[in-house]
């Protein structure tokens, strides 16, 4: 079996999460001679670098802008772009991998998820695993960070989607299955709990127990039960309580309500307690030094309010430490109370300090016995070959699965009615007025497609130049070419007019300056056949003309798509039915947007469509084109009108959209939700050197911290 594992950081280090889960996955599957390769980011490489590790796995770095990307996405975004294309080069350098295992984290296999399910020869048929263990969308709400926020809102919605569209779910807990539940519905989907898998170390450290020693270890951060724990702590000094809290690890976690570090706040508010020795923050220390600290611990906090696995509790308990742990999160899973380690509830007043005391009065032998009830808790639960047993056969059960889906799991999905589609011949439709100049062009690219069966519907929309009448009469010459006149009456009424004409049962749109590559009509029209609740397929842009910058467009869902247009909806492919049933232009909103009113028609009434991550379309800037004559009165009279023609599929998501006005400003300054985006006079800079710099301060502590103070 080859096994291809997608993850953001390689190897593990202490509590290390993510990282941790695929050293310990790697080791359990390299023992039964499964090949083994994983994908790390890696910035310090120029394209990509293989590597092996002493346990047998083959390691890929890569570069996240290895396709240069960074022009149309932000960092996120960027990378789940790059994962997805490091791994389609390594298929056709190697062919397939049985099968791909991602984090949720970040999204990153969310372009992966995408090409697989547009039928993109390479992947189409590759499984795809996704690990439920910390996504932002869960967590960062907990940390109190602005999710609707770009470009935190478009991570999230990519993380849903990319859980959405994976083959299986493989959750460590089944809290972490029940805490994504309200945000994304897996309750249909392939979701299995299997425990991450743990090597307990072989060497065991001399139990040299501090008595009265308390440990918390782990980043302070709102969602570790960092501020609920201060607070308990600092009733018990208050009321005599002489033992010191011991804080390991980092403290540059911010506080987003208060613009603030965890350490920062922590030495704000705590700093009669520092200064007496009972609050001792130590900060990050070397792995070999936790060690030594745990061991030595009498009893290890771990007071989360939200969590899935933390492996702290593992390592702790592999220790044959004694645990004191919440039971608001996956840790209640591991801890059986009072047999091998102790559990409190934060929504009870008095249980931590109760629990506390508790703990703290056991004797040595009490301890001892705790502690290695707890090993043998860890070796019975996670040891790798229990969870080998449970993990191949799922594996190979994947594997052996044949994947012909005929929907596309969307996140949203109205009820539609149903069209029909069944014939072969593809219908184009030119919109045409006094674009002789630009014609021939176009109708070239079409004839160039890759596509066989095309008609091409010219529609002279009562053009006066007598150049461009010429041309026309040139193309009616050209073989499949037709030219339909009708009076000039604008370009909303131009294409449904041409839409009626069409004989075909898929339809597509293509102004008559703008052209496409050989394959786009292909491509769509692969996916449009293929799934039954998919009525149009667009692409990415390159413009070309006055600038040749890329556009990367969006597959349109709510809430995004009700307050900025993701899609090239001027050369979008269609099941023609879908389009007359709900698509029609609205000549009322033709300033520019006629089309997008066109996406939210048809969204609303169920016709969903999806975006084929290629630069398929090619969109000709020009000064004098009509949407760069577009007003801030016209925008704001179309968003108006689309919103209150739509208000009822608008009314579904207000608060969604709410949010995302609240925290962006109004959709039509800005169309990449991969970047932040600032309303201001001044609007934050985009640029390149500006993001570099900014990426540079959030990694340096010392700036960092000086950097919020100024802002604060």
């Amino acid at each position: 079996m080859n096994y291809w594992l997608l993850t953001t950081e390689y190897p593990p280090f202490h509590g290390g999460g993510i990282s941790t889960y695929c050293y310990h996955t790697a080791c359990m599957l390299v023992e039964q001679h499964i090949n083994i390769t994983t994908f790390v980011p890696d910035d310090s490489v120029s394209d990509f670098k293989i590597t092996n590790t002493p346990e047998g796995n083959r390691i890929i770095h890569f570069n996240t802008n290895r396709s240069n990307s960074a022009g149309y996405f932000g960092y996120t975004a960027r990378l789940s772009y790059e994962f997805a294309g490091i791994v389609q080069h390594f298929i056709q350098l190697e062919g397939q991998p049985d099968i791909i295992e991602a984090q949720d984290y970040l999204g990153i296999a969310y372009y992966l998820l995408q090409y697989k399910h547009l039928l993109s020869p390479g992947v189409k048929d590759v499984p795809v695993v996704i690990t439920l263990h910390s996504p932002a969308f869960l967590y960062l709400e907990f940390n109190r960070v602005p999710t609707y926020r770009f470009p935190d809102f478009q991570t999230c919605q990519m993380e849903k989607e990319a859980i959405r569209m994976a083959d299986a779910l493989y959750a460590p807990t089944q809290f972490i299955i029940d805490a994504i539940q309200p945000y994304v519905d897996v309750s249909t989907s392939n979701t299995v709990v299997i425990r991450n898998p743990y090597i307990v170390p072989d060497h065991q450290p001399v139990q040299n127990i501090e008595r009265n020693k308390i440990v918390y270890y782990g980043k302070l951060s709102p969602q570790k039960g960092s501020f609920e724990l201060l607070a308990y702590f600092k009733t018990l000094w208050d009321g005599g309580f002489k033992h010191p809290l011991h804080i390991f690890g980092g403290t540059d976690i911010v506080f987003h309500p208060e613009q603030l570090t965890m350490g920062q706040l922590a030495n704000s508010k705590y700093e009669k307690y520092i200064n007496n020795g009972l609050l001792q923050l130590h900060g990050k220390i070397k792995p070999a030094a936790i060690e030594k600290e745990l061991n030595s611990a009498h009893v290890i906090i771990v007071p989360s309010i939200v969590d899935n696995l933390p492996y702290v509790v593992i390592e702790s308990m592999g220790l044959g430490k004694v645990v004191l742990a919440s039971v608001q999160g996956g840790q209640r899973e591991m801890i059986d109370h009072g047999a091998n380690g102790f559990l409190f509830d934060h929504t009870i007043e008095g249980d931590f300090e109760e629990k506390l005391q508790y703990v703290l009065a056991l004797s040595n032998e009490q301890i001892a016995a705790i502690g290695n009830a707890a090993k043998e808790k860890v070796t019975s639960l996670y040891h790798p070959a229990v969870i080998r047993k449970q993990k191949l056969p799922l594996l190979e059960t994947l594997i052996n699965k044949k994947h012909n889906n005929s929907t596309f799991p969307f996140l949203y999905q109205n009820e539609h009615k149903p069209v029909t589609a069944n014939g072969n011949l593809l219908s184009v439709v030119i919109p045409f007025y006094n674009m002789g100049k630009y014609i021939m062009e176009c109708v070239q690219s079409v004839k160039a497609s890759t596509y066989p069966e095309i008609e091409i519907l010219i529609i002279n929309d009562g053009s006066t130049d007598a150049e461009s009448l010429t041309v026309l009469k040139q193309a009616e010459q050209i073989a499949g070419v037709k030219v339909l006149n009708k009076p000039n009456e604008g370009l909303a009424y131009t294409r449904n007019y041409g839409a009626a004409k069409a004989t075909g049962d898929w339809l597509a749109f293509l102004d008559a300056d703008d052209t496409i590559t050989p394959d786009y009509y292909e491509k769509a029209l692969r996916v449009l056949k293929q799934y039954k609740n998919v009525f149009f397929v667009g692409s990415f842009v390159q413009y070309f003309g006055d600038t040749n910058v890329k556009w990367a467009t969006y597959t349109p869902q709510p809430p995004y798509v009700l307050v900025h247009n993701p899609v090239n909806s001027s050369g979008l492919v269609y099941k023609k039915a879908a389009f007359l049933a709900a698509g029609q232009n609205d000549k009322t909103v033709d300033y520019g947007l006629e089309d997008y009113e066109s996406v939210v028609h048809l969204l609303s009434k169920g016709y969903n469509g999806i975006v084929l991550p290629e630069f398929l379309f090619n969109y000709r800037v020009r000064g004098d084109s009509m949407i760069r004559k577009i007003t801030r009165e016209k925008l704001l009279y179309s968003y108006k009108y689309i919103a209150e023609k739509h208000s009822s599929y608008y009314a579904t998501f207000a608060t969604q959209i709410n949010n995302l006005l609240n925290a962006n400003g109004p959709g039509f300054l800005f169309d990449n939700p991969t970047f932040a985006v600032t309303v201001v006079t001044n609007s934050e800079s985009n640029s390149w050197l500006f993001r570099k710099a900014k990426a540079f301060i959030k990694k340096n502590k010392t700036l960092k911290n000086i950097v919020l103070r100024l802002k604060k």
